[in-house]
């Protein structure tokens, strides 16, 4: 019997993932399901009271976000797409300051931990509140800490994709942060009203839920995670994968979202170290909304999604990257911007970035 804990066992492995990488439509993510023995939801159902009874040993099943039956109405809290978008981008935030509040520990377990935010992202990466960096001079350690601001966006990227094909956008969100061991994802990234930050005061969520809402705003949601090799804590390192969808069930009024595990505990299934290195998989978590439904946005997200992300995050503590088609610009929040209005001898004026059209129609 295989063991679908390791994704050796089912198919070729540095093949597979290096196509799942690629994939940004909902006939990618369909192509490479149909290559996996699967449960059918008609054929398997998780209950809590008794999780394993129907589990079919060498085959993935979908279980419950959060395991959770009735997790939809919790998932469906978004009252505009862009806003789980934000809380993704919020997400990578965080993993990029967990990851040097955990190396700080690994030099000093005595060090105390910074008392928000904003004191974790001075610490660790000596920068200003953003809105703040226009109005720095011009001196050499002015410029340092612009370039590190710079530095830092590339850390986090946020990619809005089209494919003129299937007419499908796509919103892939990387981050170079801490990342999960493969262990530990069904318990973290995909965990539903629970959290392992509420007694960290540098971190900036708390219920572990508002990204989740990105899952009822696209057909399939992928993600991938790999741990920092030096805060892997005598967990196996490897890449987590799986796949989040909706279900209907057929005897039932209540939808619910789910992803494929390989144990009726919930746990993803992974690939080793080495196949990870193969495909070029660093450390950091990879979540991509794929058939993303931008409503009424239509092609007009392509011009809309920068000042929306820069609206809704006003005064974000790190920026990130935004790509739309081939043309990136890095988001700083509204606050920057018009920080950046009245300091044009220190920054250039960035209120009215525009994005040239894109190839995208309806």
């Amino acid at each position: 019997m295989t063991d679908p804990t390791l994704l050796g066992s089912l198919v070729a492995p540095v093949e597979f993932m290096s196509r799942a990488l690629k994939a940004t439509t909902s006939g990618d993510v369909e192509a490479l399901l149909a290559r996996l023995p699967i449960t059918s939801e008609r054929d398997y159902t998780w209950a809590e009271d008794n999780p394993s009874k129907g589990w079919q040993p060498g085959n993935l099943h979908w279980v419950p976000v959060g395991l959770d039956r009735g997790n939809a109405g919790r998932i469906k809290q978004a009252s505009q797409p862009v806003n789980p978008l934000a809380e993704r981008a919020v997400n990578g935030m965080e993993a990029l300051i967990e990851l040097a509040r955990q190396r700080e520990l690994l030099s000093d377990p005595s060090a105390l931990a910074p008392t928000s935010p904003r004191d974790a992202v001075k610490r660790y990466f000596g920068l200003p509140p953003l809105d703040q960096l226009p109005k720095l001079d011009g001196s050499a350690a002015s410029k340092a800490i612009r370039a590190r601001a710079r530095d830092l966006a590339r850390q986090l990227r946020v990619r809005l994709l089209w494919d003129k094909g299937a007419k499908e956008f796509t919103v892939a969100i990387e981050d170079d942060g801490i990342g999960q061991p493969p262990g530990a994802i069904h318990r973290t990234l995909l965990s539903l009203g629970s959290t392992t930050k509420a007694d960290k005061w540098y971190l900036i969520g708390v219920f572990g839920q508002g990204g989740s809402s990105a899952y009822s705003e696209c057909q399939y949601s992928w993600v991938v995670s790999r741990r920092a090799k030096d805060l892997l804590n005598g967990e196996p390192d490897g890449a987590g994968w799986t796949v989040i969808r909706r279900i209907v069930p057929e005897d039932r009024r209540d939808d619910y979202f789910a992803y494929l595990a390989c144990h009726p505990n919930g746990a993803v299934p992974f690939i080793t170290a080495a196949d990870a290195d193969a495909v070029g998989i660093r450390p950091g978590t990879r979540f991509v909304h794929i058939k993303y439904d931008f409503g009424r946005g239509g092609s007009a997200i392509t011009r809309q999604l920068y000042p929306a992300l820069n609206h809704v995050l006003y005064n974000p503590v790190l920026p990130f990257d935004l790509f739309v088609g081939s043309t990136a610009a890095t988001v700083y929040g509204n606050g920057y911007r018009l920080s950046s209005l009245g300091h044009r001898d220190t920054a250039p004026a960035a209120l009215d970035k525009v994005f040239p059209p894109q190839p995208v129609g309806r």
